[in-house]
């Protein structure tokens, strides 16, 4: 009988991670290893199973120990968090861990690396026209210090590739709705919409994937996708307003929705600009964040489809898993 294979995952206890470990459970041929920081919120991981490993991505003597006995590694972990982080911090934790991962993954002749890229590393499209991988980094995204790292290490991990040493392919999820958000990350958004007694919405757009979905198509991609490549694991573009809608309607909620002028976000960049110059710390909505919260950020997830089978986004399923998961964890 052939043994099990190890897959170690990084930052298994956030929205990703806890959903490709769950995904992990259902397969025969796979023993999932979590990597978390000691003492971070666990809760994301209840009712799994996995062998836990505590130990920091920025330390190479607890990757090294920890993959030393794994066939895989999906790397999820990042830092995201902008308030009070400067660029070298970023550097520190997405750019040099996953430089580190890839030395590893040569030395111990690991099977396969999958890389947790983002979203923000590409071109956004259109509804008529989304995106895809083809879409280069945008430029002015260099002002955000976690897309830039972020790109910067999934630039590691494409030339690695290149240059034959290892194994590895890159998905970039877009932005996820679903169960198992600790944190919560992206739920929040969610979590504003049914607690606000008014809802404001801006003028841009998302696409909207079921973590479920996406956490399947990385799992595929243990063993199908082609190394080197990048695929989008996208989902329903829609509209803030309309995805609010579909929320309230969920739930039976009535509430009033107001549209926050683009004007807006340019007012509150130049005072948080101001604000940062004079205490020296850095605010939510900056000039970066308030911009590609007026876009169009719509995607395509052909490729994914096509070669690593992941399904099509159901957005009210999702929706009703994530809202499930936060009224049982007394969120709400």
């Amino acid at each position: 009988m052939a043994r099990t294979e190890r897959v170690l995952v990084t930052g298994a206890n956030g929205l990703l991670g806890a959903n490709v470990v769950r995904w992990l459970n259902g397969q025969k041929r796979y023993e999932a290893v979590a990597m978390v920081r000691r003492g971070c919120n666990m809760r994301a991981l209840e009712g799994l199973e996995y062998e836990l490993f505590e130990g920091m991505i920025t330390e190479f003597r607890d990757l090294d120990e920890i993959m030393a006995s794994c066939d895989y590694v999906v790397h999820c972990a990042a830092l995201t968090a902008v308030q009070s982080r400067s660029f070298d911090e970023f550097c520190q934790v997405n750019v040099e861990s996953t430089r580190r991962i890839l030395e590893l993954c040569e030395k111990h002749r690991l099977k396969r690396m999958i890389f947790v890229s983002t979203a923000n590393c590409f071109t956004n499209g259109t509804l008529e026209k989304p995106g895809d991988e083809t879409g280069g980094f945008m430029p002015w995204l260099r002002r955000s210090p976690y897309a830039y790292s972020k790109y910067l290490a999934q630039e590691l991990v494409l030339q690695a590739a290149r240059d034959g040493k290892v194994s590895v392919l890159v998905v970039a999820p877009t932005f996820m709705i679903g169960a198992r958000d600790g944190s919560p990350s992206s739920g929040r958004l969610l979590l504003y919409c049914l607690k606000a007694p008014v809802v404001f919405y801006p003028p841009g757009g998302k696409s909207f994937v079921d973590v479920e979905h996406a956490s399947e198509a990385i799992g595929s991609a243990l063993e199908k996708g082609r190394s080197g490549e990048l695929y989008m694991l996208s989902g329903a573009n829609l509209t803030y307003k309309a995805f609010f809608r579909e929320a309230l309607h969920l739930v039976g909620r009535r509430k009033l929705l107001f549209p926050i002028p683009s004007a807006f976000f340019t007012l509150v960049a130049k005072a948080g600009k101001l604000y940062q110059k004079l205490g020296g710390r850095r605010v939510l909505l900056d000039e970066t964040a308030g911009r590609l919260l007026c876009l169009e950020n719509y995607f395509s997830n052909n490729k994914a489809r096509r070669e690593l089978e992941m399904p099509e986004t159901d957005l009210k399923k999702c929706l009703k898993s994530s809202y499930e998961w936060f009224k049982k964890n007394n969120y709400l």
